[in-house]
Parts: structure tokens; C-alpha cells; sequence
């Protein structure tokens, strides 16, 4: 079907919706008694006030969601580029503890490196657990702060 076709349908369609509404008005009205008729209009325009607030809320409840993934989405970055700085961390600590042992003139020398290895890698790793509970903290309340404050509004404008 053309455009133009599509469009005088359309408005045929309005016009017969229209001129079926006019006569429901016109026949309904003197059946009907005024208070009724008044409940029946009060229920609409209340209807419509509903909808209209429900919409407003699910506007802005996608907006502060849209807002917390994107700030999910950085904090996730961030957290890998961390997890990558951490793994190189690990392998040179690793390659470290091959050339001292390469190095070690004794089979004491080897033991002292692994340990002296083992003590490093024990407080590296404490070193950055704390680093990524901090990290994870701070993520998670960028995250959830536009949850927090956006979602207090919606309901405001509701009541």
C-alpha cells in the first residue's frame, strides 16, 4: 500500500472514530444521568493524571538506571586495568625470585631467595587486596549513589 493510500485510510479511520465517538456522546448523554456521566469524566481525567505521573516516574527511573550502568560500566574498566596492573606486578615478582635463584651460588642462597620471595609475595598481595577492596568500594557507591538520589524524585512528583 502507498503513503497516500496509508494516509487517507488513516484519516477515514480518524474521522469514523471520531463521528463514532460524537454519536456515543449524543446517545449516551440522555440516558445517562449527569452524576454519572460527571463520575464516568472525573474517572478519565484521573486515569490520564496516572498515566501521566507513571510515565514521568519511568522517564526518569531509565535515566538514573541508564546513569548507574554507565558508571557500573567505568568502575568495571577501572577494575580490570587494576587486576592487569596487579598480574603484571605478580610476573615480575616472579621473574625476580628466577634470577636470584639463577644467581644463587648455594643451595642456602636458594632457600633464602624463596623465602625472602614467599615474605614479598605475602605482603604484595595484602598490599593489593587492600587496593581492590577499596577500588570495589569506591565502585560500588559511584554505582549505586545515582540509584540512591534519582529514585527519591520520581516518587516525589508522584505524590
Amino acid at each position: 500500500m502507498s503513503e497516500s493510500v496509508q494516509a487517507r485510510a488513516s484519516k477515514a479511520t480518524r474521522a469514523a472514530a471520531d463521528s463514532a465517538e460524537e454519536i456515543a456522546k449524543a446517545t449516551l448523554r440522555p440516558e445517562l444521568p449527569s452524576s454519572l456521566f460527571d463520575l464516568f469524566e472525573k474517572s478519565v481525567a484521573r486515569a490520564k493524571d496516572t498515566h501521566e505521573k507513571v510515565a514521568s516516574i519511568m522517564e526518569h527511573s531509565t535515566e538514573v538506571f541508564e546513569e548507574a550502568f554507565s558508571c557500573a560500566n567505568r568502575g568495571s574498566a577501572e577494575y580490570r586495568a587494576k587486576a592487569l596492573d596487579i598480574a603484571h606486578a605478580n610476573a615480575n615478582l616472579a621473574f625476580d625470585l628466577a634470577r636470584e635463584i639463577c644467581g644463587a651460588k648455594s643451595v642456602g642462597e636458594v632457600f633464602e631467595s624463596a623465602i625472602a620471595h614467599q615474605r614479598r609475595q605475602f605482603e604484595t598481595a595484602a598490599a593489593q587486596m587492600k587496593e581492590l577492596s577499596a577500588l570495589t568500594q569506591k565502585i560500588v557507591t559511584e554505582t549505586t549513589e545515582p540509584i540512591r538520589s534519582g529514585m527519591i524524585e520520581p516518587f516525589k512528583l508522584a505524590s
